[in-house]
């Protein structure tokens, strides 16, 4: 049975009913939408919706690190949630994906047809192929995990969002009690980056004091960084590589509460389209550490410019659900959307080819 209305004949009430409904259905559009998980990495060409599938993902981690708890990633945030993550190798030979971590094993098991392979790093081509024989399974992988953008499963990391509630500070309070300039904690002391030669350089022109395994012992024993950005104006951000998307926890540590430091980077050629601007000095723009020693001693007794960083760094914040726990997200994507055969990599091709640089801005010492 239908039922016709004329304008003359509705209601206020029905059509206030009416109105609400329409709102209810926007508001859950809108939802809909905000479900995407945007960041200031990357944005994978998923759907706007959450999916659902009849087919069931089972995704195992043969080789994983020591380090990595499966149990930490959660299908229910992901775009499809019809995956599983699991560990146990008797699932092997079902399994739609496989996963291998670059140091995480000696020897691969037979591979059954249409089974995805994938190869999953952390580490830059400098320091994954120390740990990794190429030339014995280059030829086996489909697939990469990485913090690399043109990895199917993306893993940076950290993820930055903008802050929705930003702290407010004195900020002016905090430029006074700062007494010193750089600091520095750092364990690893020999690195292809030759980030140690760019600070003796940069340490003629400017105080830099070094805390960790390559200096003093932290004063600190919690929170070193914490309580040294409360004496010291800037804070050096080096990667030990020199390669395209490798941001580290070096620089993405500086996103949290507390830290009130200007972080100073030297790694990514390409950190520009990953950090938000006027958050950090990139060693990049300058052409010796000579000048840029120079510019942070301007910006370090300006309080007016000095302040300007911290409040524009204070608008972002490292929330985590980093590493690789994204990775695994964009791999059930992938097992959901592909179309074709899986390609076979060349996983030492893929490693170096048009990835990294060796460092130009250190003057040769005498």
């Amino acid at each position: 049975m239908f039922f016709f209305f004329s304008a003359k004949t509705l209601s206020v009430a029905v059509l206030a009913f009416l109105f609400g409904i329409w709102i209810i259905w926007t508001l859950r559009q809108i939802k809909d939408f905000e479900r995407t998980n945007s960041n200031t990495f990357k944005k994978q060409p998923q759907h706007l919706r959450t999916h659902a599938s009849n087919t069931y993902f089972t995704i195992i981690f043969y080789a994983k690190p020591a380090w990595f708890n499966p149990k930490t990633v959660v299908f229910d945030k992901c775009s499809f949630k019809n995956c599983e993550l699991t560990i146990d190798k008797q699932l092997f030979s079902t399994s739609a994906a496989v996963i291998f971590h670059h140091d995480s094993f000696s020897t691969l098991p037979e591979k059954p047809s249409g089974q995805v392979w994938i190869f999953a790093t952390l580490e830059s081509p400098f320091y994954t192929s120390k740990s990794f024989n190429t030339d014995r399974s280059k030829m086996q992988f489909n697939w990469t995990m990485s913090y690399r953008k043109d990895a199917e499963g993306f893993s940076p990391y950290a993820f930055l969002r903008k802050q929705l509630h930003i702290p407010v500070k004195n900020y002016t309070s905090i430029f006074i009690n700062k007494t010193n300039n750089i600091a520095w904690v750092v364990s690893h002391c020999q690195t292809q980056s030759k980030r140690e030669a760019y600070v003796r350089e940069l340490s003629k022109y400017i105080d830099v004091d070094i805390y960790g395994k390559c200096g003093k012992p932290c004063p600190f024993k919690e929170d070193c960084k914490i309580h040294l950005s409360k004496i010291y104006r800037f804070y050096l951000s080096f990667e030990n590589s020199l390669c395209k998307d490798y941001v580290t926890e070096k620089i993405l540590s500086m996103y949290i509460d507390g830290i009130d430091f200007i972080p100073i980077v030297r790694g990514a050629p390409n950190a520009g389209d990953i950090l938000p601007h006027k958050t950090y000095i990139s060693t990049s723009d300058f052409k010796s550490p000579q000048k840029l020693a120079a510019f942070l001693k301007m910006i370090g007794s300006d309080e007016s410019r000095y302040i300007s960083y911290l409040k524009e760094k204070e608008k972002y914040l490292n929330n985590g659900n980093g590493m690789l726990k994204a990775g695994i997200c964009d791999i059930c994507y992938h097992l959901n959307v592909r179309k074709q055969k899986p390609k076979i990599i060349d996983i030492n091709k893929w490693l170096w080819e048009n990835q990294c640089h060796l460092p130009n801005d250190i003057p040769s010492e005498k």
